[in-house]
C-alpha cells in the first residue's frame, strides 16, 4: 500500500493555504489586480557578472518554452563568465541531459556552497538531493526555498514545474497561479499550467491557457506544439495535427512538432507516414541525444505493426549508438523497450540484464536516474519470472524495491513496486489484495488492464468497466499504449460493432 507522505504534506506554502480553486479560476479570466499584486523580487544571486545573472533567468524562460539547447548554452555562458556562480552551476546540473556535464556542474556548485546566499544554498541542496534521489531532503529544501523567495517567479516556477513532473498537479497549480499574479505574461507558466489543468481533466481551463500562451508568443512554434500536445492526449488527433502543422509553418525545423505529427499518423493507423515524420524529426533534432530519442519512435512503430524483427533491429542500433555516445540511460531504455514486447522470457531477461549493465557502467549517472531505471528493470524481471514459473525471483525483486522505496519515497519507484506486487497477488488469486496494489500504480496501462481483470474476477463488473474506461482514456505513443491500450481499444470497437450489427 502506498504510504502517506507527511513530508509532502509539509509543502503547503503560506500563500497556498489561503488559495482555492475558485480564486484560481478567477485569476485565469482576470490575471491582473494591481491593488493586491504582491512584491516580486528575484533571489539574490552571488555573482560578479550582471550578464550571468541575466542569463540565469533567461535560461529558465528558454527551458520553459522548450528551447532546451539554447537554455543550456545560456547557462554554459553564464558559468563561463563567472566560474564562482554556484546557482548557475546548479541550474546547469538540473537541466543538463548529459550525465557527465550534470555531475561536473553539481560538483562545482557544491564546492562553492560556503560562499553564497542562504537561498542559493537551499537551491544547491535541492538540486543535489534530487540528483541523489533523496526526496525527503529535496522537499525540505524546496519548502524552505519557496518560503524565503515567495516573490521570485523563477523559484516558484521551478518548484511548480517539479511538482508537475511528479504528477502532483494540486501542489503545482497554486504556485503557478501565484506567478501569474506576479507576471501575467510569464510564458513558461502559461505553458505548464495548461498541462497541469489538462492532466486533471479540466480541458476548458487548459485550452484557455494555451490560447493565452499563443497570444503571448504568436511567432513561436512551441505554444502551437503544446496546444497540440494536450489535444493529442485528449484523443483529439485531427485538432492536434492542425496545431503541429501550424508550429511547423512557423519553424519547419522544430523537431518536437515534426515528431508529434508522426504520433498523430501512428494513432490514425498510418505507420508509413508516421515513420517518415519520425525520420524527419531525427534529422532536425537539436542534438544527437534527441535524435536518438526521436528515432526510437520508428522502432515503436514496428512494434505497432507486429514487425518485431524490424523493431529489434532498430532498437539494437539505437542502443549501440547510445553506448558509443555515452548516454547510458538511453541505452538502458532501449533495452527495456525490447524486453517488454519479447515473447520469449529468456530473451527479455537478456535485455533487462543489458539495461542494468549500461546503468552500472557509468559512475556519473545521477542516482535518481539509475534508481528509477532499476525499478523498471526489477519490475519486469519480476514479471518475467512470474511468467517463467519462478515466483521466488519475483519475491526477491519485490523485497529490493520495497527497501529502495522505503529509503527514497520516490513515487516512480513506488508505482513500479505496486504494479509488481499487484501482479504477484493476482497470480496467487488474492484478488482483493491485488486490486488494492494495482489501484496505486498510477494509471500504468499494464496495471489498469490487470486491475480490470482482477475486479471482474472478484465479481465487481462495474469496477472492471470503470478500469477499462480509464485504460481507454490513455492517448499516448508509448510501449504500454501500443501493447495494451491500442489492442484493448480495437477489441472494444470490434465488440461495439458486433453488438450494433445484432
Amino acid at each position: 500500500m502506498k504510504r502517506g507522505n507527511t513530508i509532502l504534506l509539509a509543502v503547503v506554502f503560506a500563500f497556498c493555504a489561503a488559495s482555492s480553486f475558485a480564486r484560481q479560476n478567477m485569476a485565469l479570466s482576470s490575471p491582473t489586480n494591481p491593488a493586491c499584486k504582491p512584491n516580486s523580487e528575484q533571489m539574490r544571486l552571488t555573482t560578479k557578472s550582471e550578464h550571468a545573472r541575466e542569463l540565469f533567468a533567461q535560461a529558465i524562460v528558454l527551458n520553459g518554452n522548450y528551447r532546451l539547447d539554447e537554455c543550456l548554452k545560456s547557462l554554459r555562458t553564464a558559468v563561463g563568465e563567472d566560474a564562482t556562480f554556484a546557482a548557475g552551476w546548479s541550474l546547469l546540473a538540473y537541466f543538463a541531459t548529459d550525465a557527465h556535464e550534470a555531475a561536473d556542474a553539481l560538483a562545482h556548485a557544491q564546492s562553492l556552497a560556503g560562499k553564497i546566499s542562504p537561498s542559493e544554498m537551499l537551491f544547491v541542496r535541492w538540486v543535489a538531493a534530487l540528483n541523489h534521489n533523496d526526496r525527503i531532503a529535496a522537499i525540505s529544501s524546496l519548502n524552505d526555498l519557496t518560503k524565503q523567495e515567495s516573490g521570485d517567479k523563477y523559484v516558484l516556477y521551478l518548484a511548480g514545474r517539479w511538482f508537475v513532473d511528479q504528477r502532483d498537479q494540486q501542489k503545482a497549480i497554486p504556485l503557478f497561479e501565484k506567478i501569474l499574479v506576479l507576471d501575467p505574461q510569464f510564458t513558461p507558466v502559461l505553458n505548464r499550467l495548461g498541462y497541469a489543468y489538462a492532466a486533471m481533466g479540466d480541458m476548458a481551463h487548459a485550452e484557455t491557457l494555451m490560447q493565452r500562451y499563443l497570444a503571448a508568443m504568436p511567432a513561436d512554434p512551441n505554444p502551437e506544439d503544446s496546444y497540440g500536445d494536450i489535444l493529442f492526449k485528449a484523443g483529439r488527433y485531427q485538432e492536434a495535427r492542425s496545431h503541429f502543422e501550424a508550429a511547423l509553418k512557423k519553424d519547419p525545423g522544430f523537431g518536437p512538432s515534426q515528431h508529434e505529427l508522426g504520433d498523430v499518423f501512428a494513432m490514425l493507423g498510418n505507420q508509413d507516414a508516421a515513420r517518415e515524420a519520425y525520420h524527419k524529426s531525427a534529422l532536425v533534432a537539436a542534438n544527437p541525444r534527441r535524435s536518438l530519442e526521436y528515432r526510437s519512435s520508428i522502432a515503436l512503430s514496428y512494434v505497432r505493426d507486429n514487425l518485431y524483427g524490424f523493431a529489434d533491429r532498430e532498437y539494437s542500433a539505437l542502443a549501440a549508438e547510445a553506448k558509443a555516445q555515452k548516454y547510458p540511460d538511453l541505452e538502458a531504455s532501449f533495452h527495456e523497450a525490447m524486453a517488454l514486447y519479447q515473447s520469449d522470457d529468456l530473451t527479455a531477461m537478456k535485455h533487462l540484464n543489458a539495461a542494468e549493465a549500461a546503468l552500472r557502467g557509468d559512475e556519473d549517472l545521477a542516482t535518481v536516474t539509475r534508481d528509477e531505471h532499476m525499478a523498471m528493470i526489477r519490475r519486469w524481471r519480476g514479471m518475467r519470472s512470474l511468467h517463467a514459473g519462478n515466483p521466488a525471483m519475483t519475491d526477491v525483486c519485490i523485497r529490493v524495491m520495497e527497501q529502495k522505496y522505503e529509503s527514497t519515497e520516490n513515487e516512480f519507484i513506488g508505482d513500479q513496486l505496486h504494479a509488481l506486487r499487484g501482479a504477484r497477488l493476482w497470480q496467487q488469486k488474492q484478488f482483493a489484495e491485488a486490486i488494492a496494489e494495482l489501484e496505486q500504480a498510477n494509471d500504468d496501462a499494464f496495471s489498469l488492464e490487470l486491475l480490470a481483470r482482477a475486479k471482474r474476477a472478484s465479481g465487481d463488473a462495474t469496477g472492471a468497466d470503470a478500469a477499462l474506461r480509464q485504460l481507454l482514456a490513455i492517448h499516448a505513443s508509448t510501449m504500454g499504449a501500443v501493447l495494451v491500450v491500442e489492442p484493448t481499444r480495437q477489441k472494444s470497437a470490434g465488440a461495439s460493432s458486433a453488438s450494433a450489427a445484432r
